[in-house]
């Protein structure tokens, strides 16, 4: 028979509510900047949301997840072009566009002069659809994402539409004998999916 521990019950993990999909209004409460694996610039915003039912929805989850490793759960990220004039890139200009469109209009005064850090305090309009990732054992999840920024109006007046989730791409299986894969030219080993 396994003994009791003097402390048990007071290690419950915390259920936490999921964010639905909507449009809200966001407060950017840190930013920071980084680099992808393949050496993309990015900024990254810390937000919260400040209006209607789900206000404080992200501090309120911060504040009732008893781990210690506990997260912050609201981030936006906007990517950086190269400007390489791929179309990769041009897609990447138009999203930071856009975003940086959405703060201008929904911070009066604000206008863009390419200092990050002044983002901080600011307020903007964010649109949350679902977006599947794949588990640790192989099934499919679903979590909150955070799609696009929007103006601050455009969600206090409901005229907004909400981008498409976001699926992972279903791969059929291979037809019987076709079990070997076409692997790309110049894909290195980390890559290859039984290393």
């Amino acid at each position: 028979m396994i003994q009791k521990w003097n402390d048990y019950g007071t290690h419950k993990t915390a259920d936490f509510e999921r964010l639905p999909k909507g449009g809200y209004i966001f407060k950017i409460l840190n930013v920071e900047t980084g680099f992808w694996e393949d050496n993309r610039q990015y900024i990254k915003l810390g937000c919260d949301i400040i209006e209607g039912d789900y206000a404080k929805f992200f501090e309120q989850a911060y504040r009732a997840n008893p781990s210690e490793d506990k997260r912050w759960g609201c981030y936006f990220f906007i990517n950086i072009p190269v400007n390489d004039g791929s179309e990769r890139d041009n897609w990447t200009k138009s999203a930071f566009e856009n975003a940086i469109y959405a703060l201008e209009d929904s911070n009066s005064g604000f206008h863009w002069d390419w200092n990050e850090t002044k983002l901080k305090g600011l307020t903007v309009g964010g649109l949350v659809n679902e977006r599947e990732y794949e588990k640790q054992d192989g099934s499919i999840g679903t979590a909150t994402n955070f799609a696009k920024f929007v103006s601050v109006d455009k969600i206090r007046s409901g005229k907004f539409t909400i981008p498409k989730d976001k699926m992972l791409k279903k791969q059929s299986a291979p037809a019987m004998g076709e079990g070997f894969m076409q692997i790309p030219e110049g894909l290195d080993d980390k890559g290859l999916p039984f290393n």
